[in-house]
C-alpha cells in the first residue's frame, strides 16, 4: 500500500501542519509563553499516559542503559533546554528573524544524521532538499529582517540557533531508540523528561507562580487546550513517527514545510496578506517536498 510505503514521509508532512494549526490557536491565547509551554507539555504527558493505559502499552524495563540515556538526553535537550532558548530568542528578535534562523534546522539534521547515523543521500535528495530550503528562505526573508545592529539582536539570534541545534540533536539522538520501540511510549518518556527538566528550571528561576497560572480552568482554555492537544499530543507523535519510519534527513526536510503551512493558514484564517515572494517561495518548497517523496 502507498500509505504504508510512505507513512514516515506522511507523518513528517502532517506534523508541521499540526504545529501550524496550533500556532494559530496560540496566537489567539493571551497568556505568558512560559505558562503555555508548561501547560501544553503537562497536558500532552497526561494524554499520552492515558493512551498507553488504553492500548496496554507498557514501559520496557529491559531497555538498555544506553537507550535510556539517549531518551533522557533527547527529552532534556529538545523540550527543556531548547524551549527555554527559543522563548528567549523570540523575546529578543521576534518571529520574523526566528523564521529565518529556523531554516538551519533541516541542514543540521541532515548533517547530524550523516555523521551520527551513517545515512546516505543521493543527487535526487540533494535537489529536493535544496528546493525546500531555498523556497523557505525566499518565503521568510523580509527586507530589513537581517539588519542586526544591536547587541541584543545578535544574542537573540544566537539563542535561536542554539535552540534549533538542540532540537535537531535531540531527534537524532532518539531515532535509534525509536526504530525498535513503541512510538507512543517513546513520545511519553521524552515529554515526561522534558516536563521534569522544565520544572527544575522553574524552581531555579523562581518563575513557578507565573508558569502554573494556566492550570486553573478559565476562558483561556477555549483556545489553549485545543492548541496543546493538536500542537503537542498529536504533532509530537507525528513528528517522531516521521523519524521512526523515514530517514532522519528526509523527515527533517519535510518538517520545514511548517513555514508554508503557516503562510497559508495566516492568509485563510487570520486574513494576513500573502506577499508575492512568499507565494513563490511556498510553491518552490512544496515542489521540493513532493520531489523528495517521489524520488528519494
Amino acid at each position: 500500500m502507498v500509505i504504508e510505503q510512505y507513512k514516515g514521509e506522511i507523518c513528517a508532512l502532517l506534523a508541521p501542519l499540526a504545529w501550524s494549526t496550533a500556532l494559530i490557536l496560540y496566537r489567539k491565547t493571551d497568556a505568558p509563553p512560559v505558562a503555555m509551554n508548561l501547560f501544553k507539555n503537562v497536558l500532552a504527558s497526561v494524554l499520552l499516559g492515558l493512551t498507553m493505559l488504553a492500548i496496554g502499552e507498557p514501559i520496557p524495563m529491559d531497555r538498555s542503559p544506553a537507550d535510556w540515556a539517549r531518551l533522557i538526553a533527547s527529552g532534556l535537550a529538545g523540550l527543556a533546554f531548547a524551549d527555554v532558548l527559543l522563548f528567549h530568542a523570540l523575546a529578543k528578535v521576534g518571529a520574523a528573524r526566528m523564521a529565518v534562523v529556523d531554516t538551519v534546522y533541516a541542514p543540521l539534521v541532515v548533517l547530524l544524521s550523516w555523521l551520527l547515523l551513517g545515512e546516505h543521500f543521493g543527487l535526487a535528495f540533494a535537489v529536493g532538499a535544496s528546493a525546500v530550503v531555498l523556497g523557505i528562505g525566499i518565503a521568510t526573508v523580509q527586507r530589513g529582517a537581517l539588519a542586526l545592529d544591536q547587541r541584543e539582536q545578535w544574542i537573540g539570534m544566537a539563542y535561536g540557533t542554539l535552540a534549533i541545534a538542540s532540537t535537531a540533536a535531540a531527534v537524532v539522538l532518539a531515532k535509534p531508540v525509536l526504530e525498535h520501540s513503541s512510538l507512543v511510549e517513546v513520545t511519553f518518556i521524552r515529554l515526561v523528561v522534558g516536563v521534569l527538566g522544565q520544572l527544575a528550571g522553574l524552581l531555579w528561576t523562581r518563575e513557578w507562580r507565573l508558569a502554573t497560572s494556566l492550570f486553573r480552568p478559565s476562558a483561556t482554555w477555549k483556545t489553549l487546550v485545543p492548541a496543546a492537544f493538536i500542537g503537542t499530543y498529536v504533532s509530537m507523535m507525528l513528528w517522531l513517527g516521521g523519524y521512526k519510519w523515514a530517514p532522519a534527513s528526509t523527515a527533517a526536510i519535510l518538517n520545514q514545510m511548517a513555514t508554508v503551512y503557516m503562510l497559508v493558514l495566516a492568509r485563510t484564517v487570520l486574513g494576513e496578506t500573502l506577499r508575492p515572494a512568499q507565494a513563490v517561495g511556498a510553491l518552490i518548497a512544496a515542489g521540493g517536498a513532493l520531489w523528495i517523496m517521489l524520488y528519494r
